[in-house]
């Protein structure tokens, strides 16, 4: 059904007309952003930017945040965020669009509002409960100053925000296991991957971790340095744009995500990206006195440990599903294009003690290995499609393992086609699909300065772990219902 109704902006009628592809504004001839200049190299000044008209097409619902009456101006406003060029994987603007109701339509603009917001939130709730939670040393100190550029874009939603700045290390960890999960619909965190980490491992000490996860899904704001769940989540161009981020909270739907115990001998936690051990752990933690290179440090750790040809005698045991890529790429391609319901655990325990014998039917392997790096997620940055094949909710781990007698030319060969995904087709590179896993490292940080474990991206202490896929336990908010797709 189509909807219309006749506005004014300074004496030229403006017509919005409302159906199922959205919403088109006709007749604002001057709706175009002034946006400012850039600034280059020596602070010279840049070209204004191009911009198209944004009421060129129309609205999506997706993209509409509020439309509603207000009495005491007599306007209907607009308020969305638009692509700054149509069609096109570009960052999003927030648009407020204002026009005036004629005398006596009043009654007929409330109307025209109630029906465009009843379709827009049809599906997910208006104006949520927001907990926002806040890493202030995120991102170079830059997670603040990303808050306060996506906030009017919260306000136009009408959100209720409850924001809170994390203190110390673990901070979030207390917030989430104190929260009273009635008084919000999500929490959500402007940082890096951390945040995220702590918020699961607050809400899994809960009595209620379940529920509690279920009732107050994960939102994402990309704030620091590593943002992996929402480049998975929107792609590398979308998971780093602030604005594309907040919409997913504000139109996201609930989608279950898998969660890893980790089991020490003497403690144990969840995480839910990796698991990192040798050269690629080195390049990501031994480098971080290079912070200052970006992303850059990390090439540089890599080139560094493949010519010094570091090896890392080690234990492997695992639970293997499959080990054959033809099959696992087959199997990830059919999960795409078929609705099964995700694997959902009942139990937060594990099934295999850490002191447990393997048992006969694991798989295990006792040499060096130049790494060993699982993952739940595809992305581990933007531009590392490490685990190409990886699904957030099969209740399984992707695994990644080079063996120690990699040659040189061969490493140099793999490492230059991760950021596509295209190394797993390298014969060097070994490929499975694990429930579980123990890694035993048989040389400490003292007898190799190189060795190194990062679970989800943080340093781990170099000792025996163990690592379960606990299917479904979690719950990130989502535009899509999935990660994003990988090409390979």
């Amino acid at each position: 059904m189509i909807h219309t109704l006749r506005l004014i902006k300074v004496h030229q009628p403006v017509d919005l007309t409302f159906d199922r592809e959205g919403l088109r504004i006709d007749g604002d001839t001057n709706a175009k952003k002034k946006l400012k200049a850039g600034r280059g190299c020596c602070c010279i000044p840049l070209p204004v930017p191009e911009q198209q008209d944004p009421t060129l097409l129309p609205i999506p619902l997706l993209n509409i945040l509020s439309v509603f009456y207000n009495e005491r101006t007599t306007m209907v406003q607009i308020h969305a965020l638009i692509p700054r060029e149509q069609d096109k994987d570009t960052p999003l603007d927030l648009y407020k669009f204002m026009y005036t109701v004629p005398e006596d339509k009043e009654k007929e603009a409330t109307q025209f509002c109630d029906v465009v917001m009843k379709q827009v939130y049809s599906d997910v709730p208006r104006a949520k409960r927001i907990k926002v939670l806040i890493n202030p040393f995120s991102g170079q100190g830059k997670a603040k100053n990303i808050y306060e550029s996506i906030l009017p874009i919260l306000e136009s939603a009408q959100c209720r925000l409850d924001v809170q700045y994390t203190e110390f290390q673990g901070h979030a960890i207390k917030i989430a296991k104190d929260l009273d999960t009635s008084a919000f619909d999500c929490i959500v965190a402007v940082s890096g991957d951390g945040i995220p980490h702590e918020i699961i491992n607050g809400f899994m000490q809960r009595p209620d971790a379940i529920k509690a996860m279920s009732q107050v899904p994960l939102g994402l704001i990309p704030g620091g340095t590593g943002n992996a769940l929402s480049v998975c989540l929107l792609g590398p161009t979308g998971g780093m744009d602030p604005a594309l981020a907040t919409l997913q909270i504000i139109k996201g739907k609930n989608m279950k995500l898998d969660l890893c115990s980790v089991t020490f001998a003497d403690h144990r936690y969840f995480s839910f990206l990796s698991h990192n051990y040798g050269m690629t752990a080195y390049a990501d933690l031994g480098t971080e006195n290079l912070r200052w290179m970006g992303d850059a440090r990390t090439v540089v750790g890599l080139i560094k440990g493949i010519f010094g040809k570091y090896k890392y005698p080690v234990e492997i045991a695992m639970q293997i599903v499959e080990s054959n890529k033809d099959k696992i790429k087959a199997n990830y391609t059919s999960q795409l294009n078929t609705t099964v319901p995700p694997l959902i655990s009942d139990s937060t325990q594990d099934t295999l003690a850490l002191s447990d014998p393997v048992p006969q039917e694991w798989t295990v392997i006792n040499e060096s290995v130049s790494f060993f790096l699982s993952s739940k997620a595809p992305w581990l940055a933007r531009d590392m499609l490490s685990h190409p094949y990886a699904l957030p909710n099969d209740g399984l781990l992707d695994v990644l393992l080079l063996r120690g007698n990699t040659s040189v030319r061969q490493q140099l060969g793999m490492f230059n086609k991760v950021e596509k995904g295209q190394h797993v087709h390298s014969d060097v590179i070994e490929y499975y699909k694990v429930k579980a896993f123990r890694l035993t490292p048989l040389v400490g940080p003292e007898q190799d300065k190189t060795s190194f474990l990062a679970m989800d991206g943080e340093h781990a202490p170099v000792k025996p772990f163990q690592v379960e896929v606990h299917a479904g336990l979690a719950h990130v908010l989502s535009l899509n219902g999935c990660y994003v797709t990988t090409t390979h």
